[in-house]
C-alpha cells in the first residue's frame, strides 16, 4: 500500500505505507514472519526516520494485524474474514484513511518541492534561535535494522547539546562533533505503547538464548478515529491482552544487554533531533586509502581525548559513528566521532545500556562475553572497523579484474550467539589466522596489511595465550597504534 502520487511509478520502498502478505492457510509459519520482517526491514531502511510500520497477514481466511516499531513487532487477536467480513473491510479502510501520524510517518520533517526541512532551536552567536534547516534527502549514515536505536544522520544547511557533549567541551575534549541545536524528545517507545499489556512471548524451539528477537502479540487500545479496529492504533490509553509469538534472528547490531529483557519489559527508545557540526561523511564512504587511514587515526585521537581528558567512554565505535571531516572546518581533524547515546562517564553509575553495547560486527571479544566495557574495547572496535572497511567496503577502489570473495570469514562476526561470535573473533585474531582475513583485501589495500599486523600485535600479545585484557596505562595501546597509522600514512607518498 502506497501513496496515490506514487501509484504510477515503479515500486520503491520509500513510498510503502503498509505491508501485507497473502498465503495459503497451511503457510502460517516461521518463514511467513521472516518474509514480513524482511519487507518491514526494507521499509525501515528506505524510510529511516519512520517511527513504526503497520503490517498484516492473511493466511487462508485468517487475518492478523501487526505493528513493527524500533523495539520489535506486536499484534492483536486474529479473526476469520469469512466469519467477520465487516471487520475485514473496516481494517482495510482504516489503513487507507490513516493520517501520517497514525501510519508512523515522520511528521517533524516537512517535505516541499522534493526537499526536506526541519525547524528547530540552533545556537547562533551564543543564543538559541529557531531556524529552518534544509536536509539532504540521502542520509550520510543510517541503520537498516528494525530493532535498533534507528539513528540516522543527514547533512543540513540553514535556509534564509546533549549532556555528554557539554561535559566533553568543559573538559577540553578535542575533535568531538559539537551539538549546536537540539529538539527535545518527540516521542518514545513507551509513549507509543502506552496502555498495552504484553503477555509472555512464545519462543521458537532451537533458538539460541542470546539470539532472540521477540514478535510480541497484543491488542492495542482504542485510539483516535480508528478506535473500533483491533490491532491498528497505538496512541491512546487502554488495556488489552493477547497471546504472543517469537521469531528468531541473530542479535541486532545496537545496544545489547548482558541478560535478556524481562518477559514483559520492552527496550526503550526515544525520538529526538540533535544538530551537530561540523558536517562530514561516514567513514564507510572513503574515496582513497589515505582518506580512510587519516579519518580513522584522527578519530582514534578524538577517542583518546574523550577518555583521558573527558573521562568518558564512547562504547559504540562503528563505521556509522566515525565521520570524515574537512580539517579546515574541524579544528584540523580529518576524522571525528559522533553519537554519544551509549557513552558512560567514568566513575558514574550505569548508562542507559547494559554491558553489551555497540554494533555486533565491531564488539570487542570481552564485551561479547559480558565483561564490563573499558577503553581497550573501544580501541579493539577501531581495529575491527579498519578490517571491515578494507575487506567489505573498499572494493569500489579496486580494478575491474578484482572481485570480492563470495563467502567471507567476517560473516561469522555477526551470526550466532555472543559466545559463538567471541570465539570466532578470538580465533581470527591469532597471528596466523589473521592472514586469511587479509587475503580478502583488494590489492589496493596491500599497504594496509602491515598496519593491521602491527595493531594485532599491540592489542593481542601472547601472555599464556591470546591476551584480550586492558592495560592500566591507556598509552600502552594508544601510542603505538597511532604511531603505526602515522608511519603507514607517511609511506603512501
Amino acid at each position: 500500500m502506497r501513496r496515490d502520487e506514487a501509484a504510477g511509478e515503479k515500486h520503491d520502498w520509500r513510498h510503502v505505507l503498509v505491508i501485507g502478505e497473502l498465503k495459503k492457510s497451511d503457510q502460517k509459519n516461521k518463514s511467513l514472519w521472516l518474509q514480513v520482517g524482511s519487507a518491514v526491514r526494507n521499509v525501515s531502511a528506505s524510510q529511516p526516520t519512520r517511527l513504526f510500520v503497520h503490517a498484516f497477514t492473511l493466511t487462508g481466511t485468517e487475518m492478523e494485524t501487526w505493528i513493527f516499531d524500533r523495539s520489535g513487532p506486536y499484534s492483536g487477536a486474529t479473526f476469520d474474514v469469512h466469519e467477520e467480513p465487516e471487520k475485514f473491510i473496516q481494517v482495510m479502510c482504516a489503513y487507507l484513511m490513516m493520517s501520517d501520524e497514525e501510519l508512523g510517518l515522520d511528521t517533524f520533517t516537512k517535505a516541499k518541492d522534493n526537499k526536506l526541512f526541519v525547524t528547530m532551536p540552533v545556537e547562533a552567536r551564543g543564543k538559541m534561535r529557531k531556524r529552518q534547516l534544509e536536509l539532504d534527502p540521502i542520509p550520510i549514515a543510517h541503520q537498516r535494522a528494525i530493532v535498533c536505536r534507528g539513528t540516522s544522520c543527514f547533512l543540513a544547511k540553514a535556509t534564509g547539546a546533549a549532556e555528554f557533549d557539554r561535559v566533553a567541551n568543559e573538559r577540553g575534549v578535542k575533535g568531538l562533533a559539537k551539538v549546536v541545536g537540539y529538539h527535545e524528545e518527540v516521542t518514545s517507545i513507551s509513549r507509543l505503547r502506552e496502555g498495552l499489556v504484553f503477555s509472555t512471548p512464545h519462543k521458537f524451539s532451537g533458538v539460541p538464548r542470546s539470539a532472540n528477537t521477540s514478535f510480541s502479540q497484543s491488542q492495542p487500545p482504542p485510539s483516535h478515529s480508528f478506535s473500533q479496529f483491533h490491532g491498528l492504533s497505538i496512541a491512546s490509553k487502554g488495556h488489552s491482552k493477547g497471546k504472543s509469538t517469537d521469531c528468531s534472528s541473530h542479535p541486532s547490531k545496537r545496544s545489547r544487554s548482558n541478560s535478556q529483557l524481562a518477559e514483559t519489559e520492552q527496550a526503550e527508545n526515544g525520538v529526538s533531533y540533535p544538530v551537530q557540526e561540523p558536517q562530514g561523511r561516514s567513514i564507510s564512504q572513503f574515496k582513497s586509502v589515505g582518506e580512510l587511514l587519516e579519518g580513522l587515526r584522527d578519530a582514534l585521537k578524538v577517542h583518546r581525548s574523550l577518555y583521558m581528558d573527558g573521562k568518558i567512554l564512547h562504547r559504540d565505535i562503528s563505521e556509522n559513528n566515525i565521520i570524515i571531516t574537512d580539517p579546515g572546518m574541524a579544528d584540523g581533524f580529518k576524522g571525528m566521532l559522533i553519537d554519544l547515546d551509549l557513552a558512560k562517564e567514568e566513575g558514574k553509575g550505569p548508562s542507559g545500556a547494559g554491558h553489551r553495547t555497540g554494533t555486533l560486527e565491531f564488539m570487542a571479544i570481552e564485551v561479547l562475553l559480558g565483561i564490563s566495557h573499558t577503553y581497550r574495547h573501544d580501541i579493539e572496535a577501531f581495529f575491527y572497523v579498519l578490517i571491515w572497511l578494507c575487506a567489505r567496503r573498499g572494493w569500489a577502489l579496486a580494478g575491474t579484474s578484482e572481485k570480492p570473495a563470495t563467502e567471507t570469514i567476517l560473516s561469522h562476526w555477526y551470526t550466532g550467539t555472543y559466545e559463538d561470535t567471541a570465539r570466532n573473533k578470538r580465533g581470527d585474531m591469532d597471528k596466523n589466522l589473521l592472514e586469511y582475513i587479509l587475503r580478502e583485501y583488494s590489492q589496493v589495500f596491500d599497504c594496509v596489511k602491515p598496519l593491521c599486523r602491527v595493531i594485532r600485535d599491540v592489542l593481542f600479545p601472547h601472555k599464556d595465550g591470546l591476551f584480550t585484557g586492558t592495560p592500566q596505562d591507556p598509552n600502552i595501546l594508544y601510542d603505538p597504534i597511532i604511531e603505526a597509522f602515522d608511519d603507514t600514512i607517511s609511506g603512501l607518498g
